[in-house]
């Protein structure tokens, strides 16, 4: 069942019971008020008519030896009264011989005996014939030789049928109340039902795979509270299935780069390999084909050691200890210096003395592999400096070149493992494209971070931000 129409349903009954409940009540306290008002108006009225007959009854010398005989005489005076003549009432004796009566119904033997000298009684009762409720109230009427018993009956069936009335307009009143609340509630509870409706439809697009609608949020009750809250979850869900489809991405291309570059240095060897056994050949020409199968060599052990390096490092901690800044850059310069001379470079070191918490052996591996790619970056005649100085609780590097430059496009991809620029000519310097992958987690394996600013054919400025300054 829907919620809208368990709202409803569940608001219609504590509407019918509390309307039920409390028109019932109303109805039937009104009744019983009237009914007492009729009871006290009818002793009332009983009461002033036995007074009235006692003064007639001592007017005229009637007693309770000589009332049979003084019958009629009682009953011209009774008839010629203005007050008794509209009167209906009825004067019996104990033995149950009628006195007087202007009724058509027999005595009540039953409530005479339950009244006594002094007291007065009622009943009511529902003639079965007519279905008219009467009210039968009797008192006793005193003689100077003893009693004599008044009746009174009065018709009280208007009470029973105005209350048959109220029934039955609270009945219609009942229907016509279900039925304009049953509209209402149901309008009511569709309408607030409807965030909770746009949170399923979202939910059903976000389980079918679209990650992009959004709940609607309307006010600032707790509805639009669990629309915002399902908004943001849907921007976490939406978040992670992207980075694990980036690092499924990232996965793949890691694993057909990592494949490609094993198999360029593997053709050559098993091409040069091949022409050494296929016979003989000039010592020039085997030299060449050893020289050929000895730098792919070489190549592929730099290429497994610079996957290991990454592979460790990833999944590892740093040895951290205290170590000193300035004189790490001026190591990683002195040891970088022969292969910046060769390749006719001018290599600059300026840092600044600090001491940072970290792994010497990692951030060593940081600096040279940035030298080591400012130095394949820049030709003949120009200039790399290496800079190193105090950045608040941290310490920064920078190294830049006159080298080539990096597209702008390309910055958000290099540090990517296997990601080259210029692959033949990376390739060609020895260069695998795991570097600066290495050096990315070399940064935030001591809290920091690498930035990237270049132009080109002006250079490029690579800055490793390192945090835990020792002396800070």
């Amino acid at each position: 069942m829907k919620f809208a129409w368990k709202v409803t349903l569940a608001a219609l009954c504590i509407l019918l019971v509390s309307t039920g409940v409390g028109s019932y009540l109303l109805i039937s306290i009104s009744f019983q008020s009237a009914l007492e008002r009729e009871i006290d108006v009818a002793q009332e009225e009983m009461q002033m008519l036995r007074i009235s007959f006692e003064a007639v009854c001592d007017a005229r010398g009637v007693t309770l030896e000589n009332a049979p005989e003084r019958r009629r005489s009682l009953e011209r005076t009774l008839a010629e009264s203005a007050y008794f003549a509209d009167r209906r009432f009825r004067v019996t004796t104990p033995t149950g011989s009628h006195i007087y009566s202007t009724l058509d119904s027999s005595s009540d033997q039953e409530l005479l005996s339950q009244i006594g000298q002094r007291s007065s009684g009622y009943v009511l009762r529902r003639e079965e014939a007519t279905g008219r409720y009467l009210l039968h109230c009797a008192g006793p009427v005193t003689l100077p030789d003893g009693i004599l018993y008044m009746e009174t009956v009065r018709d009280i069936s208007r009470l029973f049928t105005d209350r048959e009335i109220h029934y039955q307009v609270y009945r219609w009143i009942v229907l016509l109340v279900v039925g304009v609340s049953s509209l209402v509630m149901f309008v009511l509870s569709y309408w607030l039902t409807t965030p909770i409706r746009s949170l399923g439809r979202v939910a059903t697009q976000l389980a079918q795979g679209d990650y992009s609608p959004r709940a609607q949020v309307m006010g600032s009750d707790e509805i639009s509270e669990l629309a915002e809250n399902f908004n943001h979850m849907a921007d976490a869900v939406e978040k992670n299935i992207q980075e694990l489809e980036d690092a499924a991405r990232r996965q793949e291309d890691f694993t057909a780069s990592f494949v490609h570059e094993l198999k360029t240095p593997l053709t050559s060897i098993i091409g040069y390999a091949d022409m050494l056994r296929s016979g003989n050949l000039p010592e020039d020409m085997r030299f060449k084909a050893a020289s050929y199968i000895f730098s792919e060599g070489k190549r592929l052990e730099n290429l497994s050691l610079a996957l290991m390096s990454l592979l460790v490092v990833g999944h590892s901690t740093a040895d951290v200890r205290q170590v000193n800044m300035r004189r790490l850059c001026q190591e990683a310069g002195r040891i970088c210096q022969p292969a910046m001379c060769a390749k006719g470079l001018t290599l600059s070191v300026r840092a600044e003395e600090s001491v940072l918490r970290g792994d010497p052996a990692l951030l060593q591996t940081l600096l040279q592999n940035l030298l080591d790619n400012a130095r394949k970056a820049t030709d003949s005649g120009g200039q790399v400096v290496l800079t190193g100085c105090r950045d608040g609780d941290g310490y920064r590097i920078t190294v830049a070149d006159q080298g080539r430059g990096i597209p702008e496009g390309e910055l958000n991809k290099i540090t990517e493992p296997f990601y080259m620029v210029d692959k033949s000519r990376s390739r060609a310097e020895g260069g695998a494209g795991l570097g600066l992958a290495l050096c990315k987690q070399i940064a935030e394996l001591h809290r920091g971070r690498l930035r990237f600013e270049s132009h080109e054919g002006q250079g490029t400025v690579v800055t490793a931000e390192l945090g835990g300054v020792a002396d800070a």
